[in-house]
């Protein structure tokens, strides 16, 4: 295996990681739409930045944190259903972001690169803003762990004793926004949904202890980032494909092995 081949994988063992951890609270906040919204909406940050020749990156990570800050206040002042507010910003973002594709340069052919990523690209900035938010994630896990376990349990119940659900609420939506602009551009918003959602689904499955959930998730994301990307590698097929379908092969074997 070259050089380039071990570079990926590394980078790919620390999205799965980062993606994995943060998975945890879109889990248990049962808010799946989050990862697609807010990777639409980096997507389409991007796509304008260009068009109005801004860099690229900047306009993705830029508009990823407008939206998880805001969704969530939004969603609490409208009365909604926070996976409502989320379909409503990722139809809104999808269609400002195939709006943009249909006036930029190239069109598609280069919005297409914010849905597949490339991995191989990634430089030492990337690697150190993805390091970065991983560390702050688990460090906000870590320290703030009995207001975060109460919020996820139940937000009524963390409120009524004392502790500022939506502060803690609206942390983890700016953490996962940061999580997604880090890993838009190199794993894509398709592999991106799929390993915030699918690692903490195979950690349920073995343990309902939060601290255990969220080393097991952590783990899952990694080896299963790296398990599909040297599949991918061996038999030269799509790296975003067979991550995904090593996610779910592995998914299938945690209910297979423990119902």
């Amino acid at each position: 295996m070259d050089e380039l081949s071990v570079k990926a994988i590394g980078v790919m063992a620390l999205a799965g990681a980062q993606c994995g951890l943060i998975g945890v609270f879109v889990y248990l906040l049962n808010i799946p739409f989050i990862g697609v919204a807010i990777a639409h909406a980096s997507m389409a940050g991007g796509i304008w930045a260009v068009i109005f020749g801004l860099p690229g990156k900047a306009g993705a990570f830029a508009l990823s944190i407008l939206t998880a800050i805001f969704a969530g206040p939004v969603s609490d002042r409208a009365g909604t259903k926070t996976n409502i507010s989320f379909g409503i910003i990722f139809s809104l973002a999808m269609g400002l972001a195939f709006l943009g594709a249909g006036i930029m340069p190239g069109g598609m052919q280069n919005a297409s690169g914010y849905l597949w990523g490339s991995v191989f690209l990634a430089d030492a900035r990337d690697v150190a803003f993805m390091s970065a938010s991983l560390a702050v994630t688990g460090l906000f896990l870590m320290v703030f762990y009995r207001q975060v376990s109460a919020v996820l349990f139940n937000r009524e119940m963390a409120a009524a004793n004392g502790i500022n659900d939506r502060l803690f609420f609206y942390a983890i939506m700016l953490l996962t926004g940061v999580t997604v602009a880090a890993n838009l551009n190199i794993i894509g918003g398709l592999m991106l949904f799929a390993l915030i959602i699918i690692p903490p689904a195979i950690a349920r499955r073995l343990t309902r202890d939060l601290k255990t959930f969220a080393l097991f998730s952590t783990l899952a994301g990694a080896v299963c980032a790296v398990g599909g990307t040297a599949i991918s590698f061996v038999f030269n097929l799509p790296v975003s494909a067979m991550v995904v379908l090593f996610n779910c092969a592995v998914y299938a074997l945690s209910l297979a092995v423990k119902p």
